[in-house]
């Protein structure tokens, strides 16, 4: 599981790893059954404390996205389909929301923000 951090965010860090998580698990990209990194090993390989990493996994677990099984770690729990595609939809649209009024603040024009998008695109 590759996570990716910014010092540079609003976003607190364990709120990063828990929207990454959370992405990972609604698009079958981590399985129902299997489980996240270790908290030690995700600290370590992020370089962030072992309380951040479990603040974050705590909050997937308050969303029903996992469970904490002794000696197994935190495992990932099935979710439907149509939810988990409702849930990321969501998150795309508060995603492009932010990128719209981003846009609008640095004086970006739809036909430029559109050829940014697809520069982007064409990266990934």
């Amino acid at each position: 599981m590759h996570v990716v951090l910014s010092t540079d965010s609003a976003s607190p860090i364990y709120e990063q790893i828990k929207v990454q998580m959370r992405a990972a698990i609604l698009s079958g990209a981590i399985a129902a059954g299997g489980t996240l990194p270790s908290l030690r090993q995700l600290a370590a390989d992020l370089r962030v404390s072992v309380v951040t990493v479990t603040r974050a996994y705590n909050d997937l677990v308050a969303e029903g996205l996992a469970r904490n099984e002794h000696g197994r770690g935190f495992v990932v729990l099935a979710v439907e389909a149509d939810v988990a595609q409702q849930a990321l939809d969501a998150t795309l649209d508060d995603l492009l929301r932010r990128l719209v009024v981003a846009a609008g603040h640095a004086g970006v024009d739809l036909p430029a923000l559109h050829r940014r998008l697809d520069d982007q695109w064409r990266s990934e």
